[in-house]
């Protein structure tokens, strides 16, 4: 499993899971921003993006980003997922409250079947479809013809696996804070959908803002999400537990 750090060496422990078909690489305009905040944003890519021969599953990402926290000394940090990225997230968080403080969701995927039914977007509902008659050659041409290499929608249809299948292994009444960043329309994640999360969650807490849909993110040059986020973590003082 790949990994990627942004931000400040010796900061406060953020690890950013991201949604497909993003790569741990590719959040390296948040570095100053994270560095601003004294977070140390360790971004990892998910292992069937990378090449490597490994059953998707959520426990397959979640493992090696905690070997990589213990080999490095880390025995406290918050996490944040975006968009497809949310439950990976959510997997990592609630299966280890010992090391994770706090989980953030952004503009994230909520439960499968209600995200299914809600979603807007005309690429997403085409990908969904195909991905429901199992059309693994057709998802990946049609990937191929939006711009996306054969790896990264490899990586698309293997997370689509995940995101799709069982939740069982998500302790979602597990005792941890969850802190949903959100818009009130994002066609690429339905509010509805996180919603019916939320009250699944022991401790969730909502912000429905402009700038946390994907369109939102998209356009929003001073990065009003990530700075909360990120100022919410370093006011978590829990940096002292970093070895």
């Amino acid at each position: 499993m790949q990994f990627f750090e942004y931000g400040k060496v010796d900061g406060v422990p953020l690890v950013f899971l991201l949604g497909p078909p993003h790569t741990g690489d590719s959040v390296a305009e948040l570095s100053e921003l994270a560095s601003h905040w004294g977070i140390r944003l360790i971004c990892p890519t998910r292992p069937w993006y990378a090449g490597t021969a490994v059953e998707p599953s959520f426990a397959a990402s979640t493992g090696p980003i905690i070997d990589y926290l213990h080999q490095h000394g880390i025995r406290r940090a918050c996490a944040i997922g975006g968009s497809g990225g949310g439950p990976f997230a959510l997997h990592l968080t609630t299966n280890h409250t010992d090391t994770f403080d706090a989980c953030y969701l952004l503009a994230s995927m909520g439960t499968p079947e209600i995200f299914m039914d809600k979603v807007a977007s005309p690429q997403s509902r085409l990908l969904i479809e195909l991905f429901r008659a199992k059309s693994y050659a057709q998802t990946v041409a049609q990937l191929g013809e939006w711009g996306m290499t054969e790896q990264l929608a490899h990586g698309v249809w293997s997370d689509f696996k995940v995101l799709f299948g069982s939740w069982e292994s998500i302790r979602l009444d597990a005792d941890i804070a969850v802190r949903i960043h959100h818009g009130r329309s994002d066609d690429n994640a339905p509010l509805e959908s996180v919603q019916a999360l939320a009250l699944q969650l022991a401790d969730s807490e909502f912000r429905i803002s402009p700038t946390a849909s994907h369109l939102g993110l998209a356009n929003d040059e001073d990065f009003t999400e990530f700075r909360t986020i990120f100022a919410d973590v370093a006011g978590r003082q829990f940096a002292p537990d970093v070895r």
